[in-house]
């Protein structure tokens, strides 16, 4: 059986993670139908990470309400981390913040969006379809939270998804790094929280978006199912 790493970088806030669980917990149970894989948790932010010649056969970053470019110990310690991660090319998956933060490990620009907050289902076109990346879809819905974004993507990663809100939505590396700014891993009832407690940093037409958004299918399964199938791949 794979063994895969969760690198948490931030907890959940307690009142919601009584009743959804910490984004570790989320991502376990949305990621298990489509594999038998075991988990090891390592707490990024009090500088836990795997050494180089650990056992796991993939890694997924997880989300977080800190800033990837924060001069924090912890995230320098998990940038270098994400940088020997690449040159010994073990799976490696990204999600929002841990899209962010593999981008700027590799050479990307990470920074907030003059165009605010992504919040609800984002809607994105699909350019890419690696054989990993079955079922195939042409327009890809993921349920979102943030403010950062990848501005300029590293040089050797490419656009897997865009949208025109978010041009670097989904993005990859040749077979051992995927990224993502949305969250699969999320229900719409917990996303639906979330756009609650953001309501007074948003406009009401933002607000009205986001709840009408959530109307929309999300593809979170499918893409759970492709995370699965990439790290599987080897």
């Amino acid at each position: 059986m794979m063994k895969i790493g969760i690198i948490e970088c931030d907890k959940v806030a307690p009142d919601l993670a009584k009743d959804y669980g910490e984004y570790a917990d989320m991502i376990m149970a949305t990621l298990s139908p489509h594999a038998s894989f075991e988990f090891t948790l390592f707490n990024a932010v009090n500088c836990e990470l795997p050494d180089k010649n650990d056992d796991c056969g993939g890694y997924i970053i997880t989300g977080s309400t800190h800033d990837a470019y924060s001069d924090q110990q912890w995230i320098h310690s998990l940038v270098d981390w994400i940088r020997l991660c690449d040159e010994q090319k073990k799976p490696l998956i990204g999600i929002c913040f841990g899209h962010q933060i593999i981008s700027l490990a590799l050479g990307g620009t990470v920074r907030k969006s003059e165009k605010g907050w992504g919040i609800g289902m984002s809607v994105n076109e699909v350019h890419e379809s690696p054989q990993w990346m079955t079922p195939h879809l042409d327009v890809l819905n993921l349920l979102v939270s943030h403010q950062d974004q990848v501005i300029d993507i590293p040089d050797s990663m490419k656009i897997i998804a865009s949208s025109e809100f978010c041009p670097n939505y989904m993005l990859s590396k040749d077979d051992h790094i995927l990224t993502v700014q949305g969250h699969p891993e999320f229900s719409v009832e917990f996303d639906r929280k979330l756009v609650e407690r953001k309501k007074p940093l948003l406009t009401m037409d933002q607000y009205d978006h986001a709840l009408t958004s959530l109307e929309l299918p999300p593809h979170s399964s499918i893409v759970m199912q492709w995370f699965a199938q990439f790290l599987s791949q080897k």
